[in-house]
């Protein structure tokens, strides 16, 4: 009777969806229907959990995968050939030859979204990002870059698991591009801030002191100080951060006194010279905390306090919008968050000139510092597996 039942109950939904997919005469129309969901949950002010994101997700691609069969690549043109990569992001192949087509012909509207969603299908494809770099070479040189920065960072960083060479390289190419790009802007393309060249040169600083290379990070570390200091356009927070961060690689850490500590004790002043160590600075209220803190509490548990030292640090200033809040007691939140989240690192409240010393103006920075207690990078890397640039960092290190 019950697997009746559920038959019954699910079969005017069948109907339903079926009567929908056979509506849809345009590939633009079924990827809103499609995108339904995730589109009134990201407007909506309240249930704003990761797991309610990846299951919605999930929802999206299902029902965008069943739709894609609705339509042919040959039978679309134009736009609806964008739209129709986009409904059919899971078939590789057949979304590659509608993004292909599509951008072959003249009216390209959506052409910054379409070569980004080129590259990662061909990434796709490829299994790697070395087939789509020329596709990111060309977004480099004419496309805006808010959107696509991190794919970018992306493709580097994933590219020094297999080829330290080429990801240099294409760091290297990079800060080339958009430096050429600010001085000369390309005939048709959007005028690129100077901010862009910079945080790209600071990425590659980092990138030759990984390959070795001190001298060429040494030469690079004073061409961008000097580009920054001769702008006369507002660079902003982010590229100042960056170009600051620059140039405290392979210099002595700054000092994080620990004038309160909750949970496991570090020293009283941090760094700690004998072992690598991770500081990461937060805020309880920032949005990352929560998934930081306790990948950064496994990451201690996996290595053990005699390879590696994890820290988090804060500061009194840093939480005062939390502390206006009746009833919030910052020592009370950060002894909960020790006892929850961060068992076997130590949550410690430092001063603020710790934080200026780490120019740390927003929220979460992460500090990586070698067995010397030289910074190894400063930022704002939240991931620390064994596969993401700060976990091959922070295991490179603990061997060296």
């Amino acid at each position: 009777m019950l697997k009746a039942l559920r038959s019954v109950l699910l079969f005017p939904l069948f109907l339903q969806f079926a009567s929908a997919q056979s509506s849809f005469t345009k590939p633009s129309e079924a990827y809103t229907f499609a995108q339904q969901p995730m589109t009134e949950w990201r407007a909506a002010k309240t249930n704003k959990s990761p797991s309610a994101a990846r299951a919605l997700e999930d929802e999206v691609s299902k029902q965008s995968a069943q739709l894609c069969f609705s339509f042919s690549v040959e039978n679309e043109s134009g736009e609806e050939l964008y739209w129709l990569a986009k409904l059919c992001e899971s078939n590789h192949e057949k979304a590659l030859a509608a993004i292909q087509r599509y951008l072959a012909g003249s009216d390209l509207q959506h052409g910054p979204d379409a070569r980004l969603t080129l590259a990662v299908l061909q990434l796709r494809m490829g299994g790697n990002w070395e087939p789509a770099w020329p596709t990111l070479k060309l977004i480099l040189q004419q496309d805006p870059m808010d959107e696509v920065q991190s794919q970018i960072d992306s493709a580097i960083e994933d590219e020094t698991d297999t080829n330290t060479t080429r990801a240099l390289d294409w760091s290297k190419e990079r800060y080339a591009i958009l430096l050429a790009r600010n001085r000369t802007p390309n005939p048709g393309a959007e005028p690129l801030p100077l901010r862009y060249a910079l945080d790209a040169g600071a990425s590659l600083v980092h990138y030759e002191y990984l390959a070795g290379d001190v001298a060429a990070a040494e030469k690079l570390r004073d061409e961008i100080n000097t580009l920054e200091k001769s702008s006369t356009e507002q660079i902003g927070r982010w590229a100042e951060d960056e170009v600051s961060w620059a140039n405290m690689e392979l210099k002595p850490a700054p000092p994080v006194p620990a004038l309160s500590v909750f949970g496991k004790h570090p020293a009283a002043t941090l760094p700690e010279p004998g072992r690598v160590q991770v500081i990461s600075f937060f805020f309880v209220g920032c949005a990352p905390r929560e998934s930081e803190v306790s990948d950064l509490d496994a990451l201690q548990k996996r290595f053990g306090t005699q390879k590696l030292l994890v820290a988090v640090a804060t500061t009194r200033k840093a939480n005062e919008p939390s502390t206006r809040a009746p009833g919030f007691d910052l020592d009370r939140s950060l002894s909960e968050i020790a006892a929850k989240q961060a068992r076997h690192i130590a949550v410690v409240i430092t001063s603020d000139d710790a934080l200026a010393g780490y120019s740390v103006r927003s929220f979460p920075v992460v500090a990586i510092l070698d067995k010397r207690g030289e910074i190894r990078y400063v930022g704002h890397a939240l991931d620390f597996e064994d596969d993401d640039a700060a976990g091959k960092l922070i295991r490179q290190l603990i061997n060296e």
